[in-house]
């Protein structure tokens, strides 16, 4: 027995170098893991440019103003905070019809409010279930690149072409009378210095004035049923299957029932109460703007018209939920109306009150 201990502790003093041998390689693959992981950990550190309260925080250019500047304010902690959409997948009427024919898979019931856009003979839907989320989606539609965006706390959609399809817009965090302010990041990081375009307005509102201006589309705010029966061979873009419990969670409307406003600096003490839904129309030099409880009131059979300039308007209205789709009476063409809150349009586009049908 004792001419076995000596091997006993040799073969300790063995196991022991051999076991810091793979600590030593331990640490070792630790620390090139480490060294490979630095970049995205430093990223994750150093979030996108912002503090959620100073405007200046967000490092973009706020030079040569198109807007005044005190309406410019936070809304969220930082830059980047919404999961834009870029390429979406393109349903087609046959592809929703077979999801609605199981319940786990439904997608786009009659009463689902959608964005229509018809655009070069090719017309597509965008249920706000998905834009709460997104905000904004970059698509192609009718051979040229698109952009559509709804700004839930402004009640304001857009439509509009972009400039090329490389052209690709982000969630500042910033709004400017209540309503989200997008921009450009630079080519190459660092992040800084970009101007800030208006969602609702489609232009860029600080930086170098000579940008060019955007050419926005007419879009409808409209029920998918009836948006499906006037273009039957509508497409609609779908879901990105890993959002779906924040699709769920999304819904704002819960916002539009009380008076309390997200931004208090936006209180009206005219026209209708500032949360009121408004639809505004610049048609040749004629402006006018009406409120929806005033279509409402006003409409015979949900159809109310009404004449501006030199061109008969049509308005169509459905309720629960209400939408309001705006055409020009003679052509049935839908015309390039925008929707938004009242605190938000007198905001950005200056005094409306004599505009306003009450």
């Amino acid at each position: 027995m004792t001419s076995d201990q000596p091997q006993t502790g040799q073969g300790r003093f063995r196991f022991r170098e051999g076991g810091w041998v793979l600590v030593v390689a331990f640490l070792f693959s630790l620390a090139i893991a480490a060294w490979a992981l630095a970049p995205a950990v430093f990223r994750m550190v150093q979030r996108p440019p912002g503090d959620g309260a100073n405007v200046p925080s967000f490092q973009f250019d706020t030079s040569t103003p198109f807007v005044d500047l005190t309406l410019i304010e936070p809304a969220m902690l930082h830059r980047d905070m919404v999961p834009v959409m870029t390429a979406p997948t393109i349903l087609t009427m046959e592809e929703i019809v077979e999801r609605n024919s199981e319940r786990k898979t439904r997608y786009l019931v009659p009463s689902d409010l959608v964005i229509g856009i018809e655009h070069n003979g090719e017309s597509r839907a965008y249920p706000l279930s998905v834009l709460n989320v997104h905000e904004v989606v970059h698509d192609e539609l009718g051979g040229e690149p698109i952009l559509v965006s709804w700004h839930w706390p402004s009640a304001s959609a857009r439509a509009m072409v972009r400039h090329d399809s490389d052209q690709q817009f982000r969630v500042s965090g910033l709004v400017a009378g209540g309503n989200g302010l997008l921009y450009i990041p630079n080519d190459e990081p660092p992040a800084g210095g970009e101007p800030l375009y208006s969602q609702l307005l489609a232009r860029a509102i600080t930086g170098n004035p000579d940008r060019p201006f955007f050419t926005t589309i007419p879009h409808q705010f409209i029920r998918w049923d009836d948006w499906s029966e006037r273009h039957p061979e509508t497409t609609a873009i779908a879901p990105d299957p890993g959002l779906k419990k924040r699709y769920k969670k999304s819904s704002p409307f819960t916002y539009y029932e009380h008076d309390d406003l997200m931004f208090p600096g936006l209180a009206t003490s005219s026209g209708p109460p500032a949360k009121t839904w408004v639809t505004l129309l610049d048609l040749d030099g004629h402006r006018a703007a009406w409120s929806w409880p005033w279509l409402r009131n006003n409409a015979q059979g949900g159809i109310y018209e009404e004449t501006l300039g030199d061109r008969r308007i049509r308005f169509e209205m459905t309720a629960n939920p209400d939408t309001v789709q705006v055409y020009d009476a003679i052509s049935d063409q839908p015309l390039d109306a925008t929707h938004g809150l009242w605190c938000t349009l007198q905001a950005l586009h200056g005094p409306l009150d004599e505009a306003i049908s009450h």
